[in-house]
């Protein structure tokens, strides 16, 4: 499920910039969506409105948008400058949603393996992280044998399935539905051996 960013007090072409960032960024370490009404995650204000005014929807964080005030002015933290810069919002958004996640623990007895390469901000997290995707690509996996794999300690490959359900680039696939290849081997064998007796006494007449 993605986080919510929710707005308030902000006039429609901000609006739909937020959108627009969100959608488009490959940067985001989390799915995010832009609401105006529903409860949310983190909620983006009108920092120069009134307060009375601020009937905001619940959020865990809010956050005032404040003036850009010069070229390398910095604005009070935590605040978002405008003119919004994308990469301003995607700091923001990926410093909130270790925070605003409550907790997306592996599925008991399910091994997970990629729908899309992950965001170059997960990527770069950490030195490991290339690898253990490459492995994520070929098959399914559990921390544990994604750390056996990647030769990387088993709690940093559970920080990278986390980072990567959370951004939606898993499938989660339980184990009985995951065949053992030593298991679908053998049958594969025994099936083959089966064929090639049965055409071997056809031809002798003996079948």
């Amino acid at each position: 499920m993605p986080l919510v960013l929710g707005v308030m007090g902000l006039p429609p072409v901000e609006v739909e910039l937020l959108r627009i960032i969100v959608r488009l960024s490959s940067n985001l370490r989390s799915r995010w969506t832009v609401s105006e009404s529903q409860s949310c995650d983190l909620l983006l204000i009108d920092g120069e409105g009134p307060a009375a005014e601020r009937q905001a929807p619940p959020a865990r964080f809010v956050v005032p948008m404040v003036p850009r005030h010069g070229a390398v002015a910095t604005p009070p933290s935590p605040a978002l400058a405008r003119p919004i810069y994308a990469e301003e919002l995607v700091e923001l958004l990926n410093q909130i949603a270790p925070s605003a996640v409550t907790g997306h623990a592996a599925p008991s007895g399910a091994r997970a393996s990629l729908s899309r390469w992950p965001s170059q901000a997960t990527l770069q997290c950490h030195p490991a992280h290339v690898r253990l995707a490459a492995a994520l690509a070929r098959s399914a996996q559990s921390a544990e044998s994604l750390g056996v794999l990647g030769q990387v300690d088993a709690e940093v490959c559970r920080v990278f399935l986390r980072l990567l359900d959370e951004e939606g680039a898993l499938v989660w696939v339980r184990e009985e539905a995951i065949p053992a290849p030593r298991a679908a081997a053998a049958a594969d064998a025994r099936q083959h051996k089966q064929g090639l007796l049965s055409r071997i006494r056809r031809r002798l007449g003996l079948f």
